[in-house]
């Protein structure tokens, strides 16, 4: 996210918290769905938490769309919270061998104050030379993500290979019991332990240590989710990524698991997509909804 800071209206200028208010991680399904004066008077009593997934979906997003999107947050200083991407907060973990706590303790902004850009407002603007960069960087990443994604679809198999079995009855119940599976605390502890770092890089936490409050736990049950749904969605057989269609939707699938994630983290999480309130209130049954 710090890529994107110049053109959007990045400030450097000291940063207090007076009063801490709840934080509520919020998708961009969210964002298209709800109506100015719903964000605004969350932004009133939370503190809304911008993942980089979310803000790489409003910069690549149709002029339109992105402006409605950014027209939605308050017009003063530092109308959102921005949150650290996924992936250093289980960095944090690895080398601290600690859970991360909640993604509003890890925030981008926590030392400095920001206006979004105005000319984010118009449709026809044009990121500086920097922000485009940067776009194209996470761009490259995603498709990296895309590709390890599809390979947790073939883990898949051996665990729920029931879920293609029986009539069309059967094989949705089968889907229900093994997301309900994923989501049970611990399930995922035996795939969690046979997992090991690429060459030269630190050990993973040990697993007797890992919960449902470690991040790279969270990680692992929000990628296992979303492969059972691509396995079971086509019925067994690899996605063809070479369709732009289909990339596309994997694409999205891979920001969503993401942002997914930071929600259960910070145990509140704002999304308009049945599919991922569905999950929510699996993984997080206790947690803060908002839809």
């Amino acid at each position: 996210m710090p890529g994107y800071r110049k053109g959007l209206g990045m400030l450097s200028r000291s940063r207090s918290f007076s009063a801490m208010k709840p934080g509520i991680v919020v998708d961009k399904c969210f964002l298209q769905g709800t109506s100015t004066v719903r964000v605004r008077e969350l932004a009133a009593s939370s503190r809304l938490l911008v993942s980089d997934a979310l803000f790489y979906e409003l910069l690549t997003a149709d002029g339109p769309s992105r402006r409605k999107c950014f027209a939605k947050f308050p017009a003063e200083e530092s109308p959102v919270d921005l949150i650290s991407h996924f992936g250093a907060m289980m960095r944090f973990e690895i080398d601290n061998q600690t859970p991360s706590g909640k993604p509003s303790s890890h925030l981008e902004n926590s030392d400095f104050t920001f206006r979004f850009n105005d000319a984010l407002l118009s449709e026809d603007y044009e990121f500086p030379a920097d922000v485009r960069s940067a776009i194209e960087e996470h761009t490259a990443q995603l498709r990296s993500d895309v590709i390890s994604y599809l390979d947790r679809v073939k883990v898949v198999a051996t665990f729920f290979p029931n879920v293609l079995s029986g009539t069309t009855d059967e094989r949705k119940l089968a889907v229900e019991e093994a997301e309900k599976a994923i989501a049970a605390p611990g399930t995922l502890l035996q795939l969690y332990s046979s997992l090991e770092p690429p060459p030269g890089e630190k050990p993973l936490p040990p697993v007797e240590r890992i919960c449902e409050h470690w991040a790279v736990y969270r990680f692992l049950q929000a990628q296992m989710l979303f492969a059972l749904d691509i396995f079971a969605r086509y019925q067994g057989q690899t996605p063809d990524i070479s369709n732009q269609n289909v990339y596309e939707r994997m694409e999205h699938d891979v920001l969503d698991a993401q942002v997914l994630m930071l929600g259960c983290l910070e145990g509140a999480f704002a999304t308009h997509e049945r599919k991922l309130q569905r999950w929510w209130k699996l993984l997080c049954p206790h947690g803060q909804s908002y839809e």
